[in-house]
């Protein structure tokens, strides 16, 4: 039997509509998504207690096109991929990751070293640990071996100026 769409009002191909919508909705979504990418630098010092922010470094990796909410791990993990950059950490359920070795250096707790974390505008330690901080826009992360009895003597003449 053949129906008639024509007494009814119903359009036969309803779904090339849904379809369209569909492709646009897609195509915004991925325009958006590219727009919410963030490129984010990884620097670090592996002299214990060197006290600096600024260069010289003894690492360097810019991690491009990460999502605008990926955390600091996330950012080291996508890292990995060069050769420029390694890290391992161990994970707590209630602290999250703690980083125990970047580029092959090992902070030693027996020791009392830690991998600290400065971030942001003025490169001050971060608030959070590597699976909460959410670094920005080119960001430039600083990691820096030091230790929690001590911690570095800062030169206080010295401002972070980005370099």
């Amino acid at each position: 039997a053949v129906v008639s769409t024509q007494s009814t009002g119903i359009n036969p191909r309803p779904h090339y509509f849904f379809v369209m919508i569909y492709r646009i909705l897609t195509l915004l979504f991925a325009l958006t998504a590219l727009a919410a990418a963030k490129d984010v630098t990884i620097v670090v010092i592996e002299k214990l207690n060197a006290g600096r922010k600024g260069a010289p470094y003894d690492g360097k990796v810019l991690v491009k096109d990460m999502a605008d909410d990926a955390v600091l791990l996330e950012v080291m993990m996508e890292a990995q991929h060069t050769l420029d950059f390694s890290f391992d950490y161990t994970s707590h359920k209630s602290w999250g990751a703690f980083i125990t070795t970047i580029n092959g250096i090992t902070a030693e707790s027996s020791q009392k070293e830690y991998w600290q974390i400065l971030g942001g505008p003025k490169r001050r330690p971060t608030q959070f640990g590597a699976s909460s901080y959410i670094p920005t826009d080119g960001e430039e992360i600083l990691f820096r071996l030091v230790t929690w009895d001590r911690e570095p003597g800062e030169d206080p003449t010295e401002e972070y100026s980005g370099n």
